[in-house]
């Protein structure tokens, strides 16, 4: 009970002693009487005070703090006092709901308008819970729960690009609630109506909210059906562009992905995230020469990002470019050391220039930072395998890396059987070098990748006749599309 959204729960606790535990009468505000309870829950304002520390320490580390130069302060506040009246209207009626609502960019004079208003019909309800509170007490400690719970979620000190999130309101809401059914027991009883007229309108309320829920569950079936949604009940959402684009290039529509990528861009061209898409996609479409300027900006935006570094490095292998592509692999590494994917990229790259003992080792090298990684167990294993040069191959040892590879995967990719079987059939265990690329055939056959299993039909041939595989590594292998590159 001590997590970031709940840093308000000694305040609850202190409403609470009020009603329903009256244990302050009437609100009255002796200091010695509040001391003593406020003193009580001296271990829950610990814990919440820590807490909220080590959230602010934690966000602000991983840069998601917002500064006030970014979202300023008068930004902040109308956005504050916008949230309220958008969570309150959302308890009455549900919609629109989105899963991310972007943070307005400019204070227009609608805005302003609203925040004024929504001042005034707080302040009018706040008066009314006080006004009240003798007959009604729990307007007041409903009121004030859920004034109060919020305070640490409404954006004042601004964690993320959001402008609220639905998912924060399920602790404040919980005021409303209380002052909801009170007041219908109150209501009921005033003006005596049948208790079985009470419990059909309940039904029906639960009903409806059920109906809703339903309706909502549609849009999270996936993510490309969030997105989507989203898109649909926001505006200038560049977050929901982003990710709706993720999806849809997972599910291999780049070309739209890419639009969404784009449109991103155009609302927010001074965001890395955004070029590095672009230039991504780009790359893994085979448009090497449009991806580069995308990159080269990404880099410029964020010269920190090590993937952003990595990809630039591998445009400029495709372009040709070797040495230029080597300080950026070699940039990415410095940035974060924990990343592997430069040296795999390095290894790659230096297998195109024929320089297999270097390549070898920058390849170990992944391995050392990430061993559990089955792409890249699974490609070296291949290199090592197949490598037509006698001096590369180490069948032992590319049979360890395969047979890892294919635990790591649970035996349900093609390119890791594939690497197995020429492992196997390196070592001579041309049986389980069979058994192996015909489960991989089967598997890419139910997939449609037609072009994957000519190649695996090919090799099994091979396998069958006592051959092991040979490839040349000096020019720039397809990859298998499972297997990432950055």
């Amino acid at each position: 009970m001590a997590k970031p959204m709940l840093v308000t729960l000694p305040f609850v606790m202190l409403l609470l002693d009020y009603w329903p535990l009256r244990r302050i009468p009437d609100f009255e505000f002796r200091i010695p009487n509040l001391a003593r309870l406020t003193l009580e829950k001296w271990p829950f304002f610990l814990l919440t005070t820590v807490s909220c520390v080590v959230t602010f320490v934690a966000q602000r580390h991983g840069e998601a703090v917002m500064a006030l130069q970014q979202f300023p302060l008068n930004l902040r506040v109308v956005n504050a006092l916008i949230s309220y009246e958008q969570y309150l209207a959302k308890m009455i009626w549900p919609w629109p709901l989105a899963v991310f609502y972007p943070l307005p960019n400019h204070l227009s004079w609608i805005h302003q308008a609203m925040a004024s208003t929504v001042v005034a019909v707080l302040g009018i309800l706040s008066w009314l819970a006080w006004r009240t509170r003798r007959p009604c007490p729990y307007l007041l400690v409903g009121w004030l729960w859920f004034l109060g719970t919020l305070v640490p979620v409404i954006g004042l000190v601004q964690i993320g690009s959001a402008a609220l999130a639905d998912r924060y309101s399920y602790f404040p809401l919980v005021g409303l609630f209380i002052v909801v059914a009170f007041g219908a027991r109150d209501l009921t009883r005033r003006f005596r109506f049948p208790k079985m007229a009470a419990a059909v309108a309940a039904a029906l309320a639960l009903v409806a909210c059920l109906v809703l829920t339903e309706n909502q569950l549609r849009y999270w079936h996936d993510s490309k059906s969030l997105f989507a949604h989203a898109l649909t009940v926001t505006s200038d959402n560049v977050i929901a562009h982003i990710d709706y684009g993720v999806a849809l290039e997972h599910e291999g529509l780049f070309a739209k992905a890419l639009t969404q990528y784009r449109e991103a861009a155009r609302l927010d061209p001074d965001d890395e995230v955004e070029h590095f898409d672009i230039g991504n996609l780009l790359e893994k479409t085979g448009k090497p020469e449009e991806a580069l300027p995308e990159l080269l900006q990404a880099v410029r935006l964020n010269p920190k990002a090590p993937s952003a570094h990595n990809v630039l490095g591998i445009v400029l292998v495709e372009l040709g470019r070797f040495d230029e592509a080597m300080s950026e692999f070699a940039g990415a590494a410095r940035l974060d050391p924990a990343y592997p994917w430069p040296y795999f990229q390095m290894g790659k790259a230096l297998l195109g220039q024929g320089r297999d003992a270097e390549a070898i080792d920058k390849l170990r090298e992944a391995l050392r930072i990430n061993p559990d990684n089955y792409q890249i167990l699974a490609y070296v294993a291949r290199v090592l395998a197949a490598n037509e040069k006698p001096g590369v191959r180490d069948g032992q040892t590319a049979l360890v890396y395969a047979v890892k590879a294919n635990v790591l995967s649970d035996g349900t990719l093609p390119f890791v059987l594939d690497a197995l079987g020429m492992a196997c059939a390196e070592t001579g265990r041309f049986d389980d070098a069979q058994e192996a690329i015909k489960r991989a055939i089967k598997i890419a056959t139910v997939a449609g990748m037609k072009q994957d299993v000519a190649s695996l039909q090919q090799r099994l041939r091979l396998y069958q006749n006592h051959q092991p595989w040979r490839e040349s590594f000096l020019s720039t292998n397809t990859l298998p599309v499972d297997l990432p590159q950055n």
